[in-house]
Protein backbone atom coordinates (compact mmCIF):
# COMPACT_ATOMS: atom_id res chain seq x y z
CA UNK A 1 0.00 0.00 0.00
CA UNK A 2 1.32 3.68 -1.14
CA UNK A 3 0.40 6.35 1.58
CA UNK A 4 -0.57 9.53 0.17
CA UNK A 5 0.39 12.78 1.48
CA UNK A 6 -2.01 15.76 0.56
CA UNK A 7 -0.60 19.32 0.55
CA UNK A 8 -3.61 20.85 1.71
CA UNK A 9 -3.73 19.28 5.19
CA UNK A 10 0.12 20.54 5.33
CA UNK A 11 0.74 23.47 7.79
CA UNK A 12 2.17 26.56 5.88
CA UNK A 13 5.75 27.67 5.64
CA UNK A 14 7.98 30.52 4.87
CA UNK A 15 7.95 33.66 6.91
CA UNK A 16 5.01 36.88 7.89
CA UNK A 17 4.91 39.82 7.21
CA UNK A 18 5.84 41.16 10.71
CA UNK A 19 9.34 38.89 10.82
CA UNK A 20 10.06 39.87 7.54
CA UNK A 21 9.78 43.85 8.48
CA UNK A 22 11.61 42.92 11.97
CA UNK A 23 14.80 41.38 9.51
CA UNK A 24 14.67 44.44 7.52
CA UNK A 25 14.38 47.07 9.97
CA UNK A 26 17.32 45.33 12.31
CA UNK A 27 19.61 45.29 9.01
CA UNK A 28 18.77 48.88 8.35
CA UNK A 29 19.86 49.41 11.95
CA UNK A 30 22.87 47.64 11.98
CA UNK A 31 23.87 49.43 8.43
CA UNK A 32 23.50 52.84 9.99
CA UNK A 33 25.82 51.86 12.88
CA UNK A 34 28.72 50.06 10.77
CA UNK A 35 29.05 52.55 7.82
CA UNK A 36 30.53 55.53 9.62
CA UNK A 37 32.83 52.79 11.77
CA UNK A 38 33.77 51.46 8.32
CA UNK A 39 34.58 55.35 7.01
CA UNK A 40 36.75 56.17 9.64
CA UNK A 41 38.47 52.67 9.31
CA UNK A 42 39.08 52.97 5.42
CA UNK A 43 40.47 57.10 5.84
CA UNK A 44 42.71 55.72 8.90
CA UNK A 45 43.86 53.01 5.84
CA UNK A 46 44.20 55.26 3.60
CA UNK A 47 46.43 57.56 6.18
CA UNK A 48 48.81 54.54 6.88
CA UNK A 49 49.52 53.46 3.13
CA UNK A 50 50.18 57.52 2.39
CA UNK A 51 52.97 57.25 4.93
CA UNK A 52 54.06 53.95 3.67
CA UNK A 53 54.13 55.42 0.60
CA UNK A 54 55.72 58.30 1.67
CA UNK A 55 58.71 56.14 3.49
CA UNK A 56 59.37 54.12 0.34
CA UNK A 57 60.27 57.35 -1.51
CA UNK A 58 62.21 58.24 1.10
CA UNK A 59 64.13 54.88 1.01
CA UNK A 60 64.44 54.45 -2.56
CA UNK A 61 65.90 58.15 -2.87
CA UNK A 62 68.44 56.89 -0.30
CA UNK A 63 69.27 53.78 -2.15
CA UNK A 64 69.98 55.29 -5.62
CA UNK A 65 72.00 57.78 -3.83
CA UNK A 66 74.12 54.96 -2.33
CA UNK A 67 73.82 53.24 -5.35
CA UNK A 68 74.95 55.92 -7.90
CA UNK A 69 77.33 57.85 -5.52
CA UNK A 70 75.44 60.89 -6.21
CA UNK A 71 72.92 62.97 -5.34
CA UNK A 72 68.89 62.30 -5.49
CA UNK A 73 66.32 64.08 -4.59
CA UNK A 74 62.92 63.67 -3.59
CA UNK A 75 60.27 66.24 -4.17
CA UNK A 76 56.96 67.47 -4.43
CA UNK A 77 55.41 67.70 -7.93
CA UNK A 78 53.58 71.53 -6.97
CA UNK A 79 56.70 73.46 -5.14
CA UNK A 80 56.26 73.04 -1.53
CA UNK A 81 53.01 71.08 -1.24
CA UNK A 82 53.30 67.03 -1.08
CA UNK A 83 49.59 67.24 -1.01
CA UNK A 84 49.96 67.13 -5.27
CA UNK A 85 52.38 63.90 -5.16
CA UNK A 86 55.86 63.70 -5.42
CA UNK A 87 58.71 62.04 -7.41
CA UNK A 88 62.29 60.82 -7.13
CA UNK A 89 64.98 63.10 -9.12
CA UNK A 90 68.42 62.49 -9.94
CA UNK A 91 71.00 62.40 -13.48
CA UNK A 92 71.43 59.41 -15.47
CA UNK A 93 74.52 60.32 -17.58
CA UNK A 94 74.13 63.99 -16.48
CA UNK A 95 70.54 64.29 -17.54
CA UNK A 96 68.40 64.94 -15.28
CA UNK A 97 65.66 62.36 -15.01
CA UNK A 98 62.61 61.28 -12.68
CA UNK A 99 63.30 58.12 -11.70
CA UNK A 100 60.06 57.54 -9.84
CA UNK A 101 56.33 59.14 -9.71
CA UNK A 102 54.11 58.61 -6.91
CA UNK A 103 50.06 59.39 -6.97
CA UNK A 104 48.71 62.58 -5.18
CA UNK A 105 47.53 61.75 -1.59
CA UNK A 106 44.19 60.06 -1.00
CA UNK A 107 40.78 61.46 -0.69
CA UNK A 108 40.41 62.40 2.97
CA UNK A 109 44.11 62.20 3.86
CA UNK A 110 46.05 66.08 3.75
CA UNK A 111 49.64 67.11 4.63
CA UNK A 112 49.50 68.66 8.55
CA UNK A 113 51.03 72.31 8.36
CA UNK A 114 51.00 72.41 12.14
CA UNK A 115 53.39 70.02 12.36
CA UNK A 116 56.73 70.52 10.93
CA UNK A 117 58.00 72.20 7.87
CA UNK A 118 57.63 69.19 5.39
CA UNK A 119 61.25 70.11 4.45
CA UNK A 120 60.02 72.90 2.50
CA UNK A 121 58.87 70.45 -0.30
CA UNK A 122 62.40 68.88 -1.29
CA UNK A 123 64.71 66.04 0.30
CA UNK A 124 68.15 65.55 -1.15
CA UNK A 125 70.36 62.53 -0.38
CA UNK A 126 73.98 62.71 -0.91
CA UNK A 127 76.44 59.89 -1.93
CA UNK A 128 76.54 58.59 1.27
CA UNK A 129 73.42 58.52 2.22
CA UNK A 130 72.73 61.26 4.43
CA UNK A 131 69.86 63.97 4.06
CA UNK A 132 71.24 67.05 2.97
CA UNK A 133 69.90 70.77 2.77
CA UNK A 134 72.40 72.64 0.68
CA UNK A 135 75.69 72.30 3.20
CA UNK A 136 73.81 71.35 6.22
CA UNK A 137 72.75 68.00 7.14
CA UNK A 138 68.58 68.19 6.98
CA UNK A 139 66.45 66.93 9.91
CA UNK A 140 62.73 67.51 10.14
CA UNK A 141 59.28 65.81 9.33
CA UNK A 142 56.04 65.20 7.17
CA UNK A 143 53.07 64.99 8.71
CA UNK A 144 49.59 63.32 7.13
CA UNK A 145 46.16 64.17 8.59
CA UNK A 146 43.15 62.02 7.77
CA UNK A 147 39.58 63.72 8.36
CA UNK A 148 39.16 61.42 11.09
CA UNK A 149 41.64 63.66 13.02
CA UNK A 150 44.28 60.71 13.37
CA UNK A 151 47.60 61.59 12.29
CA UNK A 152 50.76 60.32 11.32
CA UNK A 153 54.28 61.81 10.65
CA UNK A 154 57.68 61.01 8.78
CA UNK A 155 60.49 61.82 11.13
CA UNK A 156 63.71 62.12 9.05
CA UNK A 157 67.17 62.51 10.83
CA UNK A 158 70.50 63.88 9.71
CA UNK A 159 71.48 60.31 8.76
CA UNK A 160 68.78 59.63 6.36
CA UNK A 161 66.89 57.37 8.49
CA UNK A 162 63.08 58.10 7.83
CA UNK A 163 61.00 56.78 10.98
CA UNK A 164 57.14 56.86 11.45
CA UNK A 165 56.11 58.19 14.69
CA UNK A 166 52.84 59.06 16.31
CA UNK A 167 52.91 62.90 16.71
CA UNK A 168 49.50 62.63 19.48
CA UNK A 169 51.68 60.31 21.77
CA UNK A 170 53.84 62.10 23.68
CA UNK A 171 57.37 62.20 23.28
CA UNK A 172 57.26 60.06 20.07
CA UNK A 173 57.75 62.42 17.78
CA UNK A 174 59.32 65.33 19.87
CA UNK A 175 56.88 67.47 21.81
CA UNK A 176 54.26 67.56 19.67
CA UNK A 177 56.35 69.01 17.08
CA UNK A 178 58.35 67.06 15.10
CA UNK A 179 59.96 69.13 13.13
CA UNK A 180 64.09 69.18 13.96
CA UNK A 181 63.83 65.56 15.79
CA UNK A 182 65.26 63.48 14.35
CA UNK A 183 66.86 60.62 15.47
Amino acid sequence: MKTVLHLRNAPARGFTLIELMVVVTLVAVLSAIAVPGFRTLLLNQRLASSISEFVAALSLARAEALKRSQTITLTSKAGKDWNSGWEVNGAIDGVPTTLRTFNALPAGVTVDPALGSAFNGKVSYDANGFSRNGDAYLMGCVALKAETGRRSAVVVSASGRPRVCDPDKKGDCGESKCAGSGS
